[in-house]
């Protein structure tokens, strides 16, 4: 006989444990993260466990597919579509594959945490019919996810912040304040993936006291012209920007973008440094016969060096306590850890390990916490990094059909 809604959620909350899979795939489109945890508490009581973590690769195929959605200029009603089921059952098997790999069934699991697919986050206010409204939309069906799986799926995560006038985003930030926040040091996360994002901790703080935001690109624009000149997914340890040159002048117009300049709360994605922009530089390095594809890799990772550590430095209030630790891909970027380490060389430097979270593994394990604060009920948006109107309780549940 099946469960009950409300006979599953009862057995879920008076766990004193869970296990919750986080599911994370992010603007770079390279892999489907995957991390297993065990959960216990909820809030700022929360603990947990890291049980597993691995990347699934996304397939040509749908790496294309996905690329395509999300540009405006080859996005297909038809593909999104197709694509919104069909990352469900790649999802599924990832969680599977991470099961199998520390001898777990996914029944043994108690709940899924999805983030799903941007295909296009729109976060200024846009007027249609009369209405001026933010949205986002990550795609992947979580009903069919529930059902593959035969597991509670929680979504959507971030639709309430949103409909509260915030962004929706980042909401990593929330996690990072209750599973890293320090009682002496001043801290500073800075995960960098295809997008880049800062979240500052200031010393035993307060959840309002939190400030988070978007830097711009990460990986996004070196990830782009490896694929277009050298057919690799990504520039690995950050070897083709470390033997170029940056050019001056590219550097100054990328610098030059009005985004660099906003004020958070803020967000960013492929809306503002994809396709689009990505031709202009192009074509201005072209006119300024910049010509060494290295060069031109090596100014796109400077933008991101220099972006980031212009954006943060305003929120160093002490540099004699001051920590910056790093996660996403870009962890493994020398070019970019080499240029942080500069750029705040008064500062401890380092990647989130040291902290006792794996880097590669933040952004899925964030998906799990959130799923399971939803769970206990507990808001897990923060208003000053998303601009929302009061802190809210995000996500929606999907039930095995």
């Amino acid at each position: 006989m099946q469960r009950s809604p409300l006979d599953t959620l009862t057995r879920l909350v008076t766990r004193p444990e869970r296990l919750v899979c986080g599911i994370m795939s992010g603007t770079s489109v390279d892999a489907i993260d995957i991390a297993i945890a065990r959960i216990r508490g909820s809030g700022p009581t929360t603990s947990i466990e890291l049980l597993h973590f691995s990347e699934t690769l996304y397939s040509e195929e749908f790496q294309n597919r996905i690329f395509a959605s999300s540009e405006v200029s080859s996005s297909n009603v038809n593909d999104i579509c197709v694509l919104h089921t069909a990352l469900a059952h790649v999802y599924a098997s990832a969680v599977q594959e991470g099961c199998q790999a520390i001898g777990l069934d996914p029944s043994d699991l108690d709940l899924i945490g999805m983030h799903g697919q941007t295909v296009r986050h729109l976060p200024d206010l846009m007027e249609i019919g009369g209405y001026r409204v933010r949205s986002s939309l990550q795609i992947g069906s979580a009903s069919t996810l529930a059902t593959l799986l035969q597991l509670p799926v929680v979504f959507d995560f971030r639709a309430g912040d949103i409909a509260l006038g915030g962004q929706g985003a980042p909401l990593v930030p929330y996690v990072e304040y209750l599973l890293m926040r320090s009682e002496r040091a001043h801290r500073a996360l800075l995960n960098i993936g295809g997008i880049a994002n800062v979240t500052v901790l200031p010393r035993a703080c307060a959840p309002e006291q939190v400030v988070a935001f978007d830097t711009g690109p990460g990986n996004m624009l070196s990830d782009a012209l490896m694929r277009r000149f050298y057919g690799r997914e990504y520039d690995e340890n950050g070897q083709v920007a470390t033997s170029g040159t940056v050019n001056s002048d590219l550097l100054m117009w990328l610098m030059q973008n009005p985004y660099f300049r906003e004020k958070p709360p803020k967000s960013c994605g492929r809306e503002l440094f994809g396709e689009d922009f990505l031709h202009d530089y192009l074509d201005l390095a072209n006119e300024l016969s910049v010509r060494a594809t290295e060069d031109i890799i090596a100014t796109a990772a400077e933008t991101t060096v220099r972006s980031i550590s212009a954006q943060l430095t305003p929120y160093v209030k002490d540099w004699d306590s001051f920590e910056l630790y790093v996660s996403g891909g870009g962890a493994r970027n020398r070019y970019f850890t080499s240029g942080l380490r500069h750029a705040f060389a008064h500062a401890r430097v380092n990647t989130t390990a040291e902290l006792g979270i794996d880097p590669d593994a933040k952004e899925a394990l964030a998906f799990a916490v959130l799923a399971n604060e939803w769970l206990l009920g507990n808001p897990s948006n923060l208003p000053s990094a998303t601009g929302a109107k009061r802190r809210a309780l995000l996500g929606a549940l999907a039930l095995p059909a």
